[in-house]
Order: C-alpha cells, then sequence, then structure tokens
C-alpha cells in the first residue's frame, strides 16, 4: 500500500513540474486580460559579466514561479527569457511593462522562431529620452500571427533597489491607468508641498524652528518621492535624472538629516540629554554616510537602510519617551508619525528584498506624510491651546500673588508710615528743645552783655556792645520764631524781619530822631540763610541810624523778594551816603561781605555817593 502511494505522489510531481515546465515554455497572449510575465519565465541572476549567447549555450536559465523579482539593493545582473506566442491570425501589439521606475537599465533582446537574428532595445532611468511619459518604462513589442517571439531582458541598477514586475497590457488601457495614477501622485505630492510652505510660515509667524526643519524635511521627502513614484523621471531635465537616480544615499541620509532636527526642536528633546546625543550621532552618521558611502568604491546603500530603520525605530520610541515625561504635545507627533514609520518599514523592507508589498502600494509614504502633515500642522493650534491654559494658571498664580504681596505692602507701608510719623514727631521735638537751649543760651548772652554795658561810661564802648547786642539778638529771633511756628524749615522773612527792626529801633531811636522803616517782604528762608539776612539788615540799618541822617530825619526801604531764580535783598536810604574807601575797612563793612559773599554765596551793589543802598542777589 505504501508502495502504491509513493508512486502515486510521484507520479502526481513528475505531472505538476511537466505542466509547469510547458507553461513556462510559453505564453499566449491572444486574449486582451493584462497578463504578469515573470511567473512563466525563465531567469539566470549572475554578479559576473555574461554575455547573452553564452547563457544561451549554457542553458543557464532556470524556470522562474513568483510573480515579481526583489533583490534589494543589490548589484547584480538580471537575465530573463520569456517565450510570447501569437495563435491568432491577426498581428498583437502589447506593451511590456517593468513595474518600476528606479530601474537603471533594462535591455529587450527579442529572437523570433526559425530565426537567428537577435534586436535589442534598451531603456531605464539611465536612458531617459524624450518620448518617456508614463511612470513606468515600457516596451512595445508585436508578434505576428501564428508566432511564437523569445524576449531576452536583462536589468542592472547600481544604484537603487530592484524591485519590479513584468505585464502585458495594451496601451490604451495602460496608458489611461498610468494617467489616472499621475494625477493621484500628483495630487498627493501637491497636498504635501501646501503644508510644507504653511509650516515655512509658521516658522516665520511663530519664530519656531521646528516647523522650518518640518519644512526641509517636506522639501527632501518630495524630492525622494518624486524620484520613487517615477515623477522625476517625466519632469526633470534627462541630465538632471542621470544624476538624481546616482544619489540615493544623499537624499536619504538628508532627509534622515532633518527628520532628525524637526524631532529634536519639537520634542524640546535638548532636556533629554541622552536621547539629544544619540539624536547628535545620528546626524554625525548620516554626514559621514554622505562623505564615504557616496564614493564608487565604497557605494553601499544597505548600511544607509539600516541606518533609516534604526532611526525611525528611536525616533517614534523617544516621542513616546517624551510624552511619557509629560509632554502633552509629542501625542500628535506620536499620531502623525505611526503612518509614516508604517510607510518607512515598508519601503525599508522592501529595499532589503524581505518583501514585495510596496509593489501593491508605491505611494503608501507620500499619502502617509500628507496626513502626518495635516495631524502636525494641528499642532500649532494645540500648541496655542496648552499655552492659553498655562498662561490662565500663571495669570492666576500672579494675580493670587499681587493680591498677596499688595496685602503685605499695604500692611508694611502703613507700619512704616506710623514709624516715620512717630520718628518725625521725635525730630521735631528734638529740634524745638535745640532751638529752645539756643535760644535760651543767646538771650544769657544777651543778659549777660546788657549787665556789662549798663556799667560802661564811655560811650564809644558802650556802642559797641550796643553793637554786639543787636547782632546777637537778630540770631536769637530766628530761633525765637522757630519755637512759636509749626513749620521748622522756612522762616517768614517778613514776621522775622519786621521784629527785627522793632528791636533795632527800641535799642537806637532816641526821642528827638523822626526816621521811618517801610518794608516789602514776599518771601520764606531756611534758618541758615535767615540769620545771615538779619546781620545784614541789623548791620545796615544800625550804621543807618547813627550816621546817616544829620538833622535825625530821613527813610529807610527794605525789600526782600523772590524771583524765579534767585533772591533780591534791597536796603535803601536818604541818607547823606557815606565815602566807601574811607569806611571800607570798618568791621560792619567786613561782616556785610563776609556774610554776602562767603555765607550767602551772592553778590552785591553797592552806592554811597549820594545815599546809600544795599542790592544783594544770592541763590538758595
Amino acid at each position: 500500500m505504501f508502495n502504491k502511494n509513493k508512486k502515486l505522489y510521484l507520479i502526481i510531481l513528475i505531472f505538476l513540474f511537466f505542466t509547469h515546465t510547458l507553461n513556462a515554455k510559453s505564453i499566449n497572449i491572444s486574449h486582451n486580460q493584462e497578463i504578469s510575465l515573470l511567473e512563466n519565465s525563465h531567469i539566470y541572476f549572475t554578479t559576473k559579466t555574461i554575455g547573452l549567447e553564452r547563457i544561451i549555450d549554457k542553458n543557464l536559465f532556470q524556470p522562474y514561479h513568483k510573480k515579481q523579482i526583489n533583490i534589494g539593493a543589490s548589484q547584480q545582473t538580471i537575465w530573463i527569457k520569456i517565450e510570447l506566442t501569437n495563435s491568432t491570425s491577426k498581428p498583437i501589439e502589447k506593451l511590456l511593462i517593468f513595474t518600476s521606475p528606479l530601474l537603471e537599465y533594462i535591455s529587450l533582446s527579442q529572437k523570433e522562431t526559425n530565426s537567428t537574428s537577435i534586436t535589442s532595445t534598451i531603456k531605464g532611468a539611465s536612458y531617459i529620452t524624450d518620448s518617456h511619459t508614463t511612470l513606468f518604462p515600457y516596451f512595445t513589442i508585436k508578434i505576428h500571427p501564428h508566432t511564437t517571439t523569445v524576449y531576452f531582458i536583462k536589468v542592472q541598477s547600481r544604484y537603487e533597489p530592484i524591485d519590479f514586475k513584468i505585464v502585458l497590457k495594451d496601451r490604451t488601457t495602460y496608458i489611461n491607468e498610468d494617467q489616472i495614477q499621475q494625477f493621484i501622485n500628483i495630487l498627493l505630492i501637491g497636498v504635501v508641498i501646501a503644508f510644507m510652505f504653511y509650516s515655512l510660515l509658521l516658522s516665520f509667524y511663530t519664530k519656531d524652528k521646528s516647523y522650518r526643519y518640518y519644512s526641509l524635511y517636506l522639501f527632501m521627502l518630495i524630492y525622494q518621492q518624486m524620484t520613487y513614484l517615477g515623477l522625476t523621471q517625466i519632469y526633470l531635465p534627462h541630465y538632471l535624472v542621470k544624476i538624481d537616480i546616482q544619489i540615493p544615499i544623499i537624499k536619504i541620509n538628508i532627509l534622515l538629516i532633518t527628520a532628525a532636527l524637526f524631532a529634536i526642536s519639537f520634542l524640546k528633546i535638548r532636556k533629554y540629554s541622552t536621547l539629544y546625543n544619540i539624536y547628535k550621532s545620528f546626524i554625525i552618521i548620516a554626514i559621514l554616510e554622505i562623505i564615504m558611502l557616496s564614493i564608487p568604491g565604497l557605494y553601499n546603500l544597505d548600511i544607509v537602510i539600516i541606518t533609516g530603520l534604526l532611526f525611525i525605530i528611536f525616533n517614534l520610541f523617544s516621542s513616546i519617551k517624551t510624552y511619557l515625561d509629560g509632554y502633552t504635545q509629542a501625542r500628535l507627533f506620536i499620531v502623525g508619525f505611526s503612518i509614516v514609520f508604517i510607510s518607512y518599514l515598508l519601503i525599508i523592507l522592501n529595499a532589503m528584498g524581505l518583501t514585495s508589498i510596496m509593489q501593491e502600494f508605491q505611494n503608501i509614504l507620500i499619502f502617509g506624510t500628507a496626513f502626518e502633515a495635516l495631524i502636525l500642522s494641528l499642532a500649532f493650534a494645540d500648541r496655542y491651546s496648552i499655552l492659553q491654559k498655562e498662561k490662565d494658571i500663571a495669570d492666576k498664580y500672579i494675580l493670587n500673588e499681587s493680591k498677596e504681596r499688595a496685602m503685605i505692602i499695604e500692611y508694611e507701608v502703613i507700619k512704616k508710615t506710623h514709624d516715620l510719623n512717630n520718628a518725625l514727631k521725635t525730630r521735631e521735638l528734638l529740634l524745638k528743645e535745640v532751638h529752645h537751649r539756643v535760644k535760651n543760651n543767646l538771650q544769657i548772652i544777651l543778659s549777660i552783655i546788657r549787665l556789662q554795658s549798663d556799667k560802661i561810661e564811655d560811650e564809644r564802648v558802650s556802642n559797641k556792645f550796643t553793637n554786639l547786642e543787636n547782632r546777637i539778638n537778630a540770631i536769637a529771633k530766628t530761633y525765637n520764631m522757630l519755637l512759636i511756628k509749626e513749620n521748622l524749615d522756612e522762616i517768614d522773612m517778613q514776621e522775622y524781619i519786621d521784629s527785627l527792626l522793632f528791636d533795632i529801633c527800641e535799642t537806637l531811636q532816641h526821642s528827638q530822631q523822626d526816621i521811618e522803616i517801610q518794608t516789602d517782604i514776599n518771601a520764606t528762608v531756611p534758618l541758615r540763610e535767615s540769620v545771615y539776612i538779619g546781620l545784614i539788615i541789623n548791620e545796615v540799618v544800625t550804621n543807618a541810624y547813627k550816621y546817616a541822617f544829620d538833622n535825625k530825619k530821613g527813610n529807610i526801604i527794605i525789600s526782600l523778594q523772590k524771583n524765579a531764580h534767585d533772591y533780591i535783598l534791597s536796603i535803601e536810604d536818604d541818607g547823606k551816603g557815606f565815602q566807601l574807601l574811607e569806611y571800607k575797612d570798618t568791621l560792619g563793612l567786613k561782616l556785610i561781605h563776609t556774610l554776602v559773599y562767603d555765607q550767602l554765596g551772592g553778590s552785591m551793589e553797592l552806592n554811597t555817593e549820594m545815599y546809600t543802598k544795599y542790592i544783594i542777589r544770592f541763590t538758595i
């Protein structure tokens, strides 16, 4: 029984193999449906330089049973043998389409049955022509009625990963599908461009570097995706396409650098020294890869792909870490980047040759980026909302602090005011006590002088004592006024001078004299200056009484006015005057000069020829 089953299984396997081999030999293209060719083809992979004739001679082609070829970033050369049969009575024209815009070199050679001639045509990203208007490269093939044509295809890519299918389609069907796909891709690119400019404007408006870095990141992503989707090969000049297809390492690493700068700024990574140092390490590695791996002999896209894989994993981890540490806005980064993370992960796995899912979703990254940009564009409103809440909390805190501080300040002001009032009252009492004692001392001195004066019979000596008494009295008057007034800073000069003149008249005017004194006083003066003014008036008026009037009759006019800038003291009599040179060395004039110039810091005009007039100016 076992032997019978074993023979049955062997027969079935042989039948399946034979059937599959037969299917692999020739593909009938008579129907109008889309036909996938690779699973019915023969393929030979090699890293050596070998000609087609040698491969045919040595029968190196092997049956291939998958719908796509994905060898990642490999520099292998792929030889493909496909047999196409037209069993109809009409010629059939089809498009042989390669579903990857990144294939750099595609050579199509054809050999008809019963013919030894082989003709070749070359296409690919490195051989772009003006006729290239579709996302994918294709060849137009025409098979005659009842004919089988063998096609040999050579595929090479030195700089880009290799991942493609080969399908047959009608021209009209494919061109229509391609235009729709181009429209979708351009629309998605346009959406991302709009978000790029929006982020750039936000960076200038908010002064936030993260939006500027994000706009740079979007620019590099748009550039990279235009190549990946085949738009660059259509819309850029041919020479730029040839350069562009050779610099994936530069583009990928600049994309990584801008993404890192954006994450550092948006997630406030500088607060986390470890994360920040890792981001800086990725940036340094990316720069080194641009410099080193772009050298032809050192070119290695696999290293760049692995670096990118590690970076997107770390980037997602960092956003989750900052969110868990309390940075609320990181949630938007997590949501937006999660979609992009899946897209990047699939692209990287595809580039490593581990999956071919991107054949079905080639624009998934640009779609995910549009979604991410939409989410992150809401970050501005979210940040404003967060800042507004923080501001309200801060305003409330500041208001409470202000109220508390106002209460403390009010209490301190009341306390300090009370203390100052007490100190001021104490000061006033002390000053009054000082003034009282000075006045008493001056009164004692005056009493002693008067006692001594009463005993002197010599009239000349007695006059000197009288002059001294009047001078001391002029000083004592000011202190007496301070004791009866509330203001201890200023002396009312009208009251002070009138009282002083009254005492002078009582001391000097005899019954036979008829001297009238007129005053025009309009000023208040501090204590120190009032004493000097009183001494000056005492000297001038005393001299006028004694020497100015021969007929014992006359007038004395005293004026003290305050102007905008100074004080003017005027003392004038209508007496006989005197010779200034004759009396300039007398004690009275010396005293007046000292008081005016040295004590008051003023100036004096003196007229003594026909009458006597003093005009004294000073400032306080």
